[in-house]
């Protein structure tokens, strides 16, 4: 049986990271997974490594949170390598989406035993996001957001974010092209999303996949922190076209403008502003599943 030659990168940074660092080389050893370990400083190094290392392994294998994944996800692209994930970070939303195990062990199985699936990869300006690129409430509350209060509370730092976010977020103003459409929004948050789940299990839409080819835009409009609370039950299964205080649009390409520039949250990194273009670039990353997601979801999420 032809070994299976792996790039091993770790975030060790990221909660558990550096405790779990180890624990993994030794679960995909037992594997019979020859590691190659990558070495960076910090994790804006990540992308050079999967360029210095692609032609010589199979895969990629990259442990961390979203933000991890966010920094790799071009290089990863470019090694045209499948990626396997080991949901290390604090909120998981891509490993959640795609169903695959949060324990260290089970996610190597999946590592070696999963499917090699295509998922989609979104783009805003010349930033690419895995999961969601957000404006005005988002980014406020990743303002706001430690990395001391990440490792203490794990996701629920970030509804107390939201909160805390609320009262300084101002109204703004958006335009919105998608095709030949043209929409103007009134919004306190403008999210963007390629897949189905952020900020620690918020839903961008109640049909979002990482693998529709689309892209789901919602905004959703200034009201009472009684009436956004009340909401929640909804932004965690997902809002749809029903649902009053939120417009939904989809498509495959929107560019929004706010007049003067706003920063962009992607995957919760502020990296770019408005005006921005976002698009998807469909089934550009191979991604290793539990056979669980295809089974669930392969067909219903092809459009």
């Amino acid at each position: 049986m032809k070994i299976l030659r792996a790039l091993l990168l770790i975030n060790q940074k990221s909660r558990q990271g550096e405790a779990n660092a180890e624990a993994a080389r030794d679960a995909l050893e037992a594997l019979d997974v020859e590691i190659t370990l990558g070495k960076f400083e910090e994790p804006d190094d990540v992308p050079a490594e999967i360029d210095r290392h692609a032609p010589n392994v199979d895969m990629i294998v990259l442990g961390g949170g979203d933000g991890t994944l966010n920094l790799a996800a071009a290089a990863v692209m470019r090694a045209k390598r499948p990626l396997g994930v080991l949901p290390l970070g604090t909120a998981n939303d891509f490993a959640r989406t795609l169903l695959i195990p949060t324990e260290l062990e089970a996610a190597c199985r999946n590592v070696v035993e999963g499917v090699t699936h295509g998922v989609d990869l979104g783009q805003c300006n010349d930033v690419h996001f895995v999961n969601v690129a957000s404006i005005g409430l988002a980014v406020r509350a990743c303002e706001y957001r430690s990395d001391a209060a990440k490792k203490m509370f794990g996701s629920f730092g970030y509804a107390s974010n939201v909160f805390k976010a609320y009262r300084d977020t101002e109204p703004f103003d958006a335009v919105v092209r998608c095709g030949d459409e043209t929409h103007r929004l009134h919004s306190i948050q403008l999210a963007v999303g390629n897949g189905r789940y952020f900020g620690g299990g918020l839903a961008v839409a109640s049909d979002a996949a990482l693998d529709d080819g689309r892209l789901d835009l919602y905004s959703l409009q200034p009201q009472s922190l009684a009436k956004l609370v009340g909401m929640l039950p909804t932004l965690v299964r997902g809002p749809d076209k029903s649902i009053q205080g939120v417009q939904l649009l989809e498509g495959t390409e929107f560019e929004v403008d706010t007049g003067k520039p706003m920063p962009i949250n992607t995957d919760g990194e502020i990296l770019t502003e408005t005006p921005a273009t976002f698009r998807i670039h469909p089934g550009a990353l191979q991604v290793k599943v539990p056979q669980e997601y295809l089974d669930r979801y392969g067909r219903q999420n092809k459009r």
